[in-house]
């Protein structure tokens, strides 16, 4: 045998060896029940993962391979309806991802073969993050298609006059949750693969996965005491209990996280930061996806615990009579406690985010030294601006602490979200810009 034929045969046995891997952690991954979604249904950490690797290391034809095999398998396996949902949503959907996604990412058939795992790692993140939404856009879009006849029957009985409309929002409920959980063990699988040369971008995807650990952190522990104690009127120790709570966790956060990613884990804070010019553009971008993904994630997981428990949502309605949640808190903002007036939410979000991140910009300068006190009196001035907002908002200053709990909350969290999306965020400006000003003017009185 030449040398040449050796090379190909080693080659091949690659493939299929690194395929019948991919298949496996397929299957087990697609019996991870993870949390139920408001429209019913569980998610799972869906086969797109191995698919992409497989396809980045060997090419859009074994990437056409291995999802037809895969789709096949699962409706041997009874996972599926009816045969025209498995070529709607798996077969066509892998194909038209891999035909789209695989080629750009080096994935060369003429070119020396190294190993699946190297080729990954050799691979730009961006590309691979890229690549990823495009894949969960195309298996929407066939899950959508196959839905339509499959859920023509419980549209009506949902309220939707439109099997199609009922099949977008119902497939669109899994889609950020699922694609929280790809994108994680996507970062992982990217960190923990040993790369043959120097490599920068590491060190950001450290920072970016510190930054989804420390949200994660503070919607499950702050939204899910929320959910535990309740802060409505008639339980005032709820707002001091909860207040802590979110407090505590970043004073845990700033001291565990903070030497990597500086324990930003919340938008407003990373824009005052880009505003102060401490962190790039394409940082500050990053920060803001994993921050949102970790509050998703943190969220989700609170509402399956709860929900696996029987446990009453204090910050939800319960019926007393059924013995069940009739609508799910998960600790979510809204205008409740304002009279649903949207100005008054507007100003109390914008002022207590301006407090709070005009105390982290003063307590993180390095011009001025705070010792190692600095995390304590963050996560105190959290605190604070807690105990006062709470009656209002439920106290937001922080978007993705909003928008997690809001999509599993639905409703009003939704209705709502808007106003604690864009007051934090000028709050944030605003105290970047104020802080700037009056330290500028302090240097320079220093200076005569």
């Amino acid at each position: 045998m030449s040398k040449q034929s050796l090379k190909s045969n080693r080659e091949n046995i690659l493939r299929i060896a690194t395929g019948g891997v991919c298949l496996a952690l397929a299957f087990v991954l697609s019996q991870l029940k993870l949390f139920e979604m408001p429209m019913g249904g569980t998610v799972t950490p869906a086969s797109t993962l191995p698919i992409i690797v497989y396809g980045v290391a060997f090419g859009p034809v074994w990437g056409f391979v291995i999802a037809f095999i895969f789709s096949l398998l699962q409706l041997i396996g009874g996972w599926l309806v009816t045969p025209f949902q498995v070529i709607l949503d798996y077969t066509i959907g892998y194909t038209a991802l891999g035909i789209a996604g695989f080629a750009a990412l080096k994935a060369d058939s003429r070119a020396k073969m190294p190993d699946a795992l190297g080729r990954f790692r050799g691979t730009s993140l961006i590309k691979i993050l890229a690549f990823t939404a495009v894949a969960y856009i195309v298996r929407w879009l066939g899950s959508v298609a196959s839905g339509v006849i499959f859920y023509a029957d419980y549209a009506a009985d949902a309220g939707y006059d439109s099997a199609l409309v009922y099949s977008m929002v119902y497939n669109g409920s899994f889609l950020m949750a699922d694609l929280a959980i790809l994108a994680v063990v996507l970062v992982i699988l990217y960190m923990v693969i040993p790369s043959s040369k120097k490599d920068e971008t590491l060190a950001t995807i450290q920072k970016f996965t510190a930054e989804f650990i420390g949200t994660f952190v503070l919607v499950f522990i702050g939204c899910g005491t929320a959910m535990a104690v309740g802060c409505d009127a008639s339980n005032g120790s709820g707002y001091i209990i909860t207040a802590f709570a979110f407090g505590l966790v970043i004073v845990a956060m700033a001291y565990c996280i903070g030497n990597v990613s500086g324990c930003h884990i919340n938008p407003a804070v990373s824009l005052a930061m880009l505003i102060n010019k401490k962190m790039t553009v394409s940082e500050f971008w990053g920060y803001i996806v994993f921050q949102t993904l970790g509050a998703i994630s943190g969220a989700g997981l609170l509402r399956y615990l709860f929900g696996l428990t029987d446990k009453v949502d204090m910050t939800g309605v319960y019926d007393e009579n059924e013995m069940k949640m009739i609508y799910w808190g998960l600790g979510s903002n809204n205008l409740s406690g304002c009279n649903g007036n949207i100005a008054a939410g507007l100003i109390i979000e914008a002022v207590l985010t301006f407090i709070f991140v005009l105390c982290i910009l003063g307590v993180t300068d390095a011009k001025f030294k705070h010792g190692s006190f600095g995390g304590l009196i963050i996560g105190f001035a959290l605190v604070l601006v807690h105990i006062l907002g709470i009656s209002f908002t439920g106290t937001s200053v922080n978007p993705a602490r909003s928008i997690g709990p809001a999509i599993f909350a639905g409703g009003v969290a939704l209705t709502d979200l808007w106003v604690f999306i864009v007051a934090p965020l000028i709050g944030g400006a605003v105290a970047a810009l104020v802080y700037k000003a009056i330290t500028i003017a302090k240097e320079d009185k220093k200076e005569d």
